[in-house]
């Protein structure tokens, strides 16, 4: 029972897993990013601009810190705080959080919107955490998931365009940034949005069965596409 209320809530760390395998093959197609960038710092608000992007959808964990850290990795917190000064840009988050890290990343990130999805009886409800406010209360979420609601996470191209609605941008306009293949890069792709791959930041931080999944991920890779990388140009 434990188990089951873990995973629809997002706290097990097999959450991702669970909802990835019975599509896994059909995934492996979408593994591929726009882009490869060996770090933030080559993310410029040039770059950017120069791709007709004005929304970026950010992953956190591995790409902006280490696993449920809170404090962003040193040599990202420069090149992140360049592109949220740029005004033509437009930000939100989109991580496989479990509920309190959902809620700590409303902390890390008080001007951000951190956007999460729940499906109930073949539905999707949207809920959106900025700073101290979130659209749904303790009780409602106790609720929601009492009735058999299950957060949905990364890969899905519906969280995708939840977050291209949140940024008032079309597909075409708008880029994810996250460090996983199956589920930044693949949930880009099912939405018809760009993608730049970093490398995993603070590896060693990660849960040990996060980080057989993400030695998994690259194997895959590895064998879908070989090692050609393109950069962002």
């Amino acid at each position: 029972m434990r188990l089951v209320k873990d995973l629809a809530s997002g706290a097990s760390a097999f959450t991702t897993f669970v909802q990835v395998a019975p599509r896994l093959l059909s995934l492996v197609g979408r593994m591929r990013p726009t882009w490869h960038a060996g770090s933030l710092a080559e993310v410029t608000p040039d770059a950017l601009r120069a791709n007709g992007i004005r929304g970026v959808i950010w992953d956190v964990d591995g790409t902006l810190t280490g696993d449920r850290r809170r404090d962003l990795i040193t040599e990202c917190a420069g090149p992140f705080a360049a592109l949220r000064a740029d005004a033509g840009l437009r930000h939100a988050v989109l991580s496989n959080a479990s509920e309190p890290r959902f809620r700590e990343l409303g902390e890390l990130f008080p001007d951000l919107p951190i956007l999460r999805a729940y499906a109930l009886r073949g539905g999707l409800m949207y809920r959106k955490a900025c700073g101290a406010i979130d659209t749904w209360t303790a009780e409602e979420l106790a609720a929601r998931l009492a009735e058999g609601a299950h957060v949905v996470r990364k890969p899905s191209a519906e969280l995708v365009e939840y977050a291209l609605r949140e940024l008032g941008c079309q597909a075409a306009e708008a880029v994810m940034i996250g460090d996983q293949y199956l589920t930044d890069v693949a949930g880009a792709n099912l939405a018809g949005v760009r993608s730049i791959k970093l490398p995993t930041l603070a590896p060693a931080t990660f849960r040990k069965t996060v980080r057989l999944g993400q030695v998994a991920e690259s194997l895959l890779y590895a064998a879908a596409y070989g090692a050609v990388r393109k950069p962002l140009g």
